[in-house]
């Protein structure tokens, strides 16, 4: 199966988890509404999907796991809600339809980003994992949107908004924390729901640093110069569109090389993970 498949297949399930326990697991009427409008409203769940499809890999049935792959998708809403607010990037619409703060209010807004961060904790105490998995979830989560990952990011963003001129380092280490952090935290989370070894924990995560500066640079070369913030640096801006295209497609070779290490180190198919790469196949230089 390739992960187009794997997509369709499981995409469904992983809505209808998001769906049901957020109903089971939230009791305030508007904070529920805003909470299920927020992380309801559309999406690629790509980040789920690619700890379901490490779990895969390694042997472990994504049925088994669904609930806690999906913990990451509160976490990544929450930031799109905070990161929507008049007090960071003001904006008015998000996937299609009116931000959060918009439809509930900002008070209600900043109430459902804050209930999903502990929710997605607790989502990761799941009955079907042991102990020691579910707090190598917990704080492998915790780093990857704090102030070492997501949150990180964004500042550095921020201040680059507001006036610094970033260089190309610069940047990628912006988007490592703000964009990759979460996406790497993705491949690490299968991997640990999966019990491989350390030393394939770190091919994991150079993959999924590698992915989340690609899924960044395409995002840029995607957006074009139609930013709503002109001061907003981006990949785009800084390489040129012939330029931020050969970047991207270092970043997809450079995921491509940790694939094939971890199948020489380990034998394992890596097929399902490799073809999650055909989403940069329209932007890569041929």
């Amino acid at each position: 199966m390739d992960f187009k498949n794997f997509s369709n297949k499981y995409h469904p399930l992983i809505e209808m988890t998001l769906e049901h326990e957020l109903l089971k697991d939230v009791v305030a009427g508007d904070l529920q509404r805003a909470m299920s409008y927020a992380v309801l409203a559309g999406g690629k769940r790509l980040r789920p999907l690619l700890t379901l499809a490490v779990s895969q890999t390694f042997g472990v049935a994504p049925e088994k796991i669904v609930k806690a792959a999906s913990a990451v998708e509160l976490m990544h809403t929450y930031s799109l809600i905070h990161d929507d607010l008049p007090a960071m990037d003001d904006d008015q619409t998000r996937r299609g339809q009116p931000t959060t703060h918009i439809a509930f209010g900002e008070a209600i807004a900043i109430l459902a980003g804050d209930a999903l961060q502990p929710l997605a904790f607790q989502w990761l105490i799941d009955p079907n994992l042991r102990p020691d998995q579910q707090a190598d979830l917990v704080m492998s989560l915790a780093k990857a949107s704090g102030g070492q990952g997501m949150v990180a990011g964004q500042i550095a963003d921020m201040a680059a908004t507001n006036g610094d001129t970033l260089l190309l380092a610069d940047l990628e280490q912006l988007h490592l924390k703000k964009t990759g952090a979460l996406l790497a935290y993705s491949m690490v989370a299968g991997g640990v729901m999966a019990d491989v070894s350390s030393r394939t924990q770190e091919q994991l995560v150079h993959f999924g640093q590698a992915f989340g500066l690609a899924f960044q640079i395409k995002d840029d070369l995607q957006d074009g110069y139609q930013d709503d913030d002109e001061n907003k640096q981006s990949y785009l801006q800084l390489l040129g569109a012939a330029g931020a295209k050969k970047y991207l497609t270092k970043h997809v070779q450079l995921a491509k090389a940790a694939l094939a290490d971890l199948t020489d180190e380990t034998g394992i198919d890596v097929s399902l993970l490799m073809s999650s790469l055909a989403y940069f196949d329209d932007m890569v230089e041929k």
